[in-house]
């Protein structure tokens, strides 16, 4: 016996659900966070703790000078490591002013400031990140996995994770964000063009955004720039023509403030070099001990007083904590290259041991040399008074006698 059209089998089963039914079964409910903001948020804090172990050497004890000379005076700072008015110094960019009012507002030293502004780019850096992410995909799980290289870079060498450039990066993806939402703004109800042109507000926000990023860090203003295009040539809804003139007061923007900051012109400041000829750090049987604190010397020197050394990572050190150094291991290119060379040339003569004391004390007394940090090889001067030592290295600390 066949069954009718109209009749059909009966079932106890349930109605299938719909699709929009099933979607919501699996949507995660709204208290949930996202994978990126719990996988992110360890990661901030995992980076974060680590920042505050940080030793003051490289790049890390170079940004504490920098907020230290700042703090001492904020419009017209010497130069980061030597005692002289830093005339055109690239290293007092929009990120080092922020740090130095930071420091003179809540009276933190240098380090301290400069481990807090780590916090704080890491987590623009991350916002940023889930930014872009979720501009070109949709999927949920994709900033997560752009989280895995990024470990993997501040891991292989901490020691030399730059805050500028990690700040201008930063800054360089929420620029992307903003240049991508601009060019593809939606049109207006009833509007038969396909899109509208991008607002004047935006276009000169985003060049005002990518002449900071360039002030702060030349290379990566550069990616910028190349970004911000591509975003234009991919998203843009409407004729190219009406949206020239926008992105043309973008450009002019950004070279406005590159040009018209204050303490530097961002488009002609000459850079410091990527590499300097000097002594090595210190070694501990054989090994380097370029981790070394040195809060053994920087608990004696005060700050804004000369130290004479040769010495790489003591030099960051006591930079770090407010002092000087007659001659830097990484020369300030605003500096001038006869007052380099006639510094390095002070240096290597007082550390040579038949170098007369007559030439010594004029070579302290000319440049106000009151401290000297020495290697366990290099002999100690006549007028010298032994302070401390250096528990792992066995370097010395002393302070010379002021020329009469």
């Amino acid at each position: 016996m066949s069954l009718s059209p109209d009749t059909s089998a009966p079932s106890d089963l349930p109605p299938a659900a719909t699709a929009t039914e099933a979607d919501e079964a699996v949507r995660p409910p709204l208290w949930l966070p996202s994978p990126y903001l719990l996988v992110g948020g360890l990661m901030w804090a995992a980076l974060s703790a680590a920042a505050w172990q940080a030793p003051l050497c490289c790049e890390t004890g170079l940004q504490a000078a920098v907020v230290e000379r700042l703090r001492a005076n904020l419009l017209h700072p010497s130069f980061p490591m030597t005692d002289l008015p830093a005339v055109a110094s690239a290293h007092y960019s929009p990120y080092a002013l922020l740090q130095g009012v930071a420091a003179r507002a809540t009276g933190l030293p240098g380090a301290s400031v400069v481990a807090l502004a780590a916090s704080a780019n890491l987590l623009l850096l991350l916002s940023g990140l889930g930014r872009i992410t979720r501009l070109l995909t949709p999927h949920r799980w994709a900033p997560v996995l752009v989280l895995a290289p990024l470990a993997l870079i501040h891991w292989a060498d901490p020691a030399r994770w730059s805050a500028p450039s990690t700040f201008a990066v930063a800054l360089a993806l929420h620029l992307w964000v903003w240049t991508g939402r601009a060019a593809a703004r939606a049109p207006r109800p009833g509007d038969p063009r396909p899109g509208r042109t991008p607002r004047w507000s935006d276009a000169a926000g985003i060049g005002v955004l990518l002449g900071l990023v360039l002030l702060v860090h030349p290379p990566t203003a550069l990616g910028a720039a190349v970004g911000c295009v591509a975003l234009i040539a991919v998203r843009q809804r409407t004729r190219i023509r009406p949206s020239l003139r926008r992105w043309a007061v973008a450009a002019v923007c950004a070279v406005t403030v590159a040009a018209l900051w204050p303490y530097y012109n961002g488009l002609t400041a000459p850079r410091t070099p990527a590499d300097a000829r000097t002594t090595g750090p210190p070694e501990i049987g054989g090994k380097r001990a370029a981790g070394e604190p040195y809060t053994w010397a920087t608990a004696h020197v005060p700050a804004g007083e000369v130290v004479l050394t040769d010495s790489r990572p003591a030099m960051y050190a006591l930079a770090g904590h407010g002092a000087y150094v007659l001659a830097d291991a990484l020369p300030d290119a605003g500096l001038a290259p006869t007052e380099r060379r006639e510094r390095s040339r002070a240096v290597a003569a007082y550390l040579t041991a038949s170098t007369p004391q007559a030439r010594r004390e004029r070579i302290t007394a000319r440049y106000g040399v009151r401290w000297l940090l020495l290697t366990r090889f290099q002999r100690l001067p006549e007028n010298a008074t032994v302070l401390a030592f250096g528990p792992r290295t066995g370097e010395v600390l002393a302070r010379v006698a002021a020329a009469d």
